[in-house]
């Protein structure tokens, strides 16, 4: 063999091997751009369930908020009417109420 036929085989060597190279790199690329598009998807999907989840999270604290006022207006209402049976002698509407004359 000659000089230039050793440097044709070495130029199709390399020319192959940069074949090699380049399919291999583009193959890498598609893959980590389906990798890429993939993940986006799954950020998505789970961003606007997110979303989803805090607005069931602020209306619950909205019906939370709203209980304990409810709660806090019955505590009053029933303390006020405790003390006013209590200490007051008071009674509802129409209600009969029984005294114990002997203990008076």
């Amino acid at each position: 063999m000659t000089d230039l036929e050793d440097k044709k085989i070495k130029k199709r060597k390399l020319t192959k091997s940069g074949i090699f190279c380049l399919i291999f790199s583009m193959l890498m690329v598609g893959a980590t751009f389906a990798f890429i598009v993939r993940r986006a998807g799954e950020y998505n999907t789970l961003r606007g369930e997110h979303e989803r989840v805090q607005e069931l999270i602020t209306a619950e604290d909205r019906t939370r908020q709203h209980l304990e006022h409810q709660i806090a207006i019955f505590d009053r209402y029933a303390w006020i009417e405790q003390v006013a049976r209590d200490r007051l002698g008071m009674a509802r509407p129409n209600e009969i109420v029984f005294r114990n004359i002997a203990a008076d």
